[in-house]
């Protein structure tokens, strides 16, 4: 296999080769070496097409049909042919027969979604079109802005008749009810339905408002920020300790810190001068 692959991957190379030769003769028909390389590539091309030829496995001849196989030898007595022991056929289920119905507009039936699922669903008759013996109705279905063109073979009466057992209509067949036909056009794939999703708004509000009252229960409250006042009197209050401290003192117009009780300013160091002495000192 992996030779057939090589084998056709050169092919495809010499095939581009050759495209691009070919559009070069269209320019130029007489250049001698394009025609050369068109021929060689002719011959390599088919070359390679007859090797693959033979690389490849011829195709199996199909299989002969089997013969069928003999039907099995019915014994003359048995016990689950004997009629003694045969159980009695359950009796069938038949519909009482039913004549040719006369829908008029407005009339509640159960019609066929034949571009659907071709289940029966709740519809209304809005109009009537065709002939008397061949009527096409045109429903729309109830809870769905759906419309169908169908025939009376295609409807049937919403209250249906009981069968010859007893069984109600509508017990025998519960799906009739169950599924609703979508609100789309026809679908591509028939077997496929897809629907809008319904949501009770009025349900998803309470929640909603439910949800945000057990969160405003559980949130601590946010600390409220003083007011500018109270930041004012509390900063008064700190500047009037602060000229009432212990250690400030007032001198020259200035404040500096002391010893407390010590009832002085703070003294200053002496300076420093060079004495001179005098012929007079010396006599004394």
């Amino acid at each position: 296999m992996s030779d057939i692959t090589s084998i056709e991957n050169d092919i495809k190379q010499y095939q581009e080769q050759l495209d691009v030769v070919n559009a070069g003769l269209k320019d130029d028909p007489g250049n001698a070496e394009l025609l050369a390389l068109k021929q060689e590539l002719d011959d390599a091309i088919g070359l390679l097409d007859e090797t693959l030829a033979e690389l490849k496995p011829t195709k199996a001849p199909p299989p002969k049909p089997k013969s069928p196989s003999p039907p099995p030898v019915q014994e003359k007595w048995s016990r689950e042919n004997h009629p003694a022991f045969k159980k009695a056929p359950a009796p069938e289920e038949k519909e009482a027969d039913q004549g040719p119905v006369n829908y008029k507009v407005n009339d509640n039936v159960m019609a066929k979604w034949v571009t659907g699922d071709r289940a029966f669903y709740p519809a209304r008759i809005t109009s009537i079109t065709g002939s008397s013996t061949d009527p096409i109705y045109i429903v729309k279905f109830k809870n769905y802005d759906t419309t169908e063109q169908l025939r009376s073979k295609d409807l049937r009466p919403v209250a249906q008749k009981r069968k010859v057992d007893g069984t109600p209509a509508n017990n025998a067949a519960p799906s009739t009810a169950s599924p609703q036909p979508p609100i789309a056009s026809t679908p591509s794939n028939p077997g496929v339905i897809s629907a809008a999703a319904s949501i009770n708004l009025e349900l998803a509000q309470k929640n909603r408002e439910a949800a945000l009252n057990n969160g405003d229960e559980v949130k601590p409250k946010a600390k409220k920020i003083k007011a500018t006042k109270e930041l004012e009197a509390g900063k008064s209050k700190w500047q009037e300790f602060n000229t009432k401290s212990k250690f400030a003192k007032a001198h020259k117009g200035k404040k500096e810190m002391g010893f407390t009780g010590s009832g002085q300013a703070m003294r200053k160091d002496p300076t420093r001068s060079r004495h001179i002495y005098q012929t007079n000192e010396e006599l004394d």
